[in-house]
């Protein structure tokens, strides 16, 4: 026996549920020292047990006083508590019918009296032995279910920020436009870009880029805190946050928020031509989606309302004009 084999047995426990007081004391007899061993005189007080220890085996005799071992199996089957916990009979009913029924209620097994001491070793030591195999495989099952959302997780946020990446904006843009011509709210949209960063990556170097953008990315996740809201970095220097159920007016008044909450961190900036300190300059466009509109469109309406902020002297958000949008 291997040292894993012994620990695994050590913690595997067995309850006997049997109203006879010998049959107890002779499968105690059998199966001591290989399993930790918890018994019962009655149905009622066996559930109890099972509830309480959730042993990895029971052994269940079928003709009891108060409810027989029928009963028992069932209620056992019938609590998601004890459900999947293996129920093997060990009674003096042999019919087949009554082993049917045992097997019908739920048991793995069914064991006649008088009972062969090694027979009963035999299938008490196969049955918890597979067990142990079904819970390590749902167990590296769930493991393996957690590392792969967590690895989903991570193809959707970008490695810099931990903002949404753009693969991860782009799916929920499309979804969130879907989702707002079905409904006819409305959708609204923020492009920003922080404004002559190649110039600060120049002056101060990538790594203090980088910590700049994490500052940004910081900021966003601070001001834009609304279950829905998803703030994401589009690339490079340029951020992109979609706003469901939000109407233009409304995602102007965010997107400045966000650029005075950057401008007040007053992050230095020598080579701005703009305060300098580090700022923005943003689009945001917004509207009750249309037939036919679609997340081009609605990227370049924003863009172009973030580049009239950077021609009309940036550190400024600007609103796409809604003709744009009833014309189209």
């Amino acid at each position: 026996m291997t040292d894993e084999t012994a620990a695994r047995r050590e913690r595997q426990k067995v309850l006997i549920i049997d109203d006879t007081l010998a049959n107890i004391e002779l499968l105690y007899q059998i199966l001591e020292g290989d399993f930790v061993l918890f018994f019962s005189k009655n149905g009622s007080a066996g559930l109890r047990v099972a509830l309480r220890e959730l042993p990895d085996l029971i052994l269940l005799d079928i003709m009891m006083p108060d409810m027989d071992g029928y009963q028992v199996c069932k209620l056992l089957k019938e609590d998601p508590r004890t459900a999947r916990i293996p129920v093997v009979f060990v009674t003096a009913l042999g019919s087949l019918e009554d082993e049917a029924r045992g097997l019908e209620c739920g048991a793995i097994d069914y064991i006649t009296k008088p009972i062969s001491p090694p027979i009963v070793k035999a299938r008490v030591k196969n049955h918890l032995k597979l067990k142990y195999h079904r819970d390590l495989q749902e167990k590296l099952s769930l493991e393996l279910g957690e590392k792969n959302r967590e690895l989903e997780e991570l193809a959707r946020k970008d490695g810099l920020t931990g903002l949404a990446n753009r693969r991860n904006f782009d799916e929920v843009l499309d979804a969130e436009i879907k989702r707002a011509f079905r409904s006819r709210q409305f959708l609204s949209l923020i492009m920003c870009d922080v404004d002559l960063f190649k110039c600060y990556n120049d002056h101060y170097g990538h790594p203090a880029g980088d910590r700049c953008l994490q500052e940004v990315a910081a900021i966003m996740l601070a001001t834009f805190r609304r279950a829905g809201d998803l703030p994401a970095r589009y690339g490079g220097e340029e951020f992109a946050v979609i706003l469901p159920d939000t109407p233009p007016d409304k995602a102007a008044q965010l997107a400045e928020l966000f650029r005075e909450e950057l401008a007040a961190r007053s992050i230095p900036h020598a080579t701005s031509t703009v305060l300098g300190k580090v700022t923005l300059s943003a689009g945001v466009v917004g509207a009750q989606i249309a037939e036919g509109w679609n997340a081009q469109r609605f990227i370049e309406e924003a863009d172009q309302a973030m580049y009239r902020s950077k021609a009309g002297g940036r550190n400024r958000v600007t609103l796409a004009g809604m003709a744009a949008w009833v014309d189209g």
